[in-house]
């Protein structure tokens, strides 16, 4: 028996012998009999303007020679209305497997200048959006610098020589922050340029005289 929310759609069988016509009776919803003429040469019958989520008894007779055979009954139940329908149900979301949490691995301070300190740092698992590397200045200032999360290493710059720092390294995730991780680094000492010697005047060469040469004595005559 099919259902839609305002029908039912009935179908029998004859084993045996020819039928002149059926008689289809229910009740409707207010409890007033109803009765569908079905010709002899059908076995089936679709029955409208019923309620919907409404539980009918149909009783079915045979007339054959002005002769009543039957009923045979079945009960059927109408679907549930538009107003009444279930949420039909949504195919469960295929469940990919999450993405591992990031994790902070060591955080290394692979170079130093009298100015600067290069970090390094390893990401055991997962993938940080982006990193933040937190110090404090010579004055005591807290500082910050951004990293994106495919780098694993910056350059932090405009520090002082010969000058102590603790760097605390930061990673963001989905609006998440895991650690710090910590690392110490010592600036280099600035290398003093040593001042140039005296250098001492060499002598300068002796001027050649300026002096003309005497000219010879004038030639005498001797005798004749």
């Amino acid at each position: 028996m099919d259902a839609t929310p305002d029908s039912l759609h009935l179908s029998w069988t004859v084993p045996e012998g020819q039928f002149d016509h059926f008689l289809v009776q229910y009740k409707n919803g207010d409890g007033q009999p109803k009765a569908v003429r079905v010709p002899g040469s059908e076995d089936q019958v679709t029955i409208s303007g019923l309620e919907p989520s409404h539980k009918y008894k149909m009783n079915l007779y045979g007339f054959h020679g002005g002769q009543r055979v039957g009923p045979v009954s079945a009960v059927g139940l109408t679907a549930p209305g538009k107003d009444h329908e279930m949420p039909a149900p949504t195919d469960p979301p295929t469940t990919t497997p999450q993405p591992p949490k990031p994790r902070l691995g060591e955080l290394t301070v692979t170079d130093a200048t009298p100015d600067s300190l290069h970090l390094s740092w390893t990401v055991p698992e997962g993938q940080f959006d982006h990193f933040l590397v937190q110090y404090k200045n010579g004055d005591g200032q807290p500082k910050a610098v951004r990293v994106p999360g495919y780098e694993g290493g910056v350059t932090v710059s405009g520090l002082q020589p010969d000058h102590k720092y603790k760097m605390n390294l930061y990673g963001f995730h989905g609006g998440q922050r895991v650690g710090p991780v910590s690392a110490i680094g010592v600036t280099a000492a600035e290398e003093e340029t040593p001042t140039p010697t005296e250098v001492e005047e060499t002598p300068s060469p002796t001027e050649p005289s300026m002096e003309a040469p005497e000219p010879p004595e004038e030639p005498l005559l001797g005798e004749l």
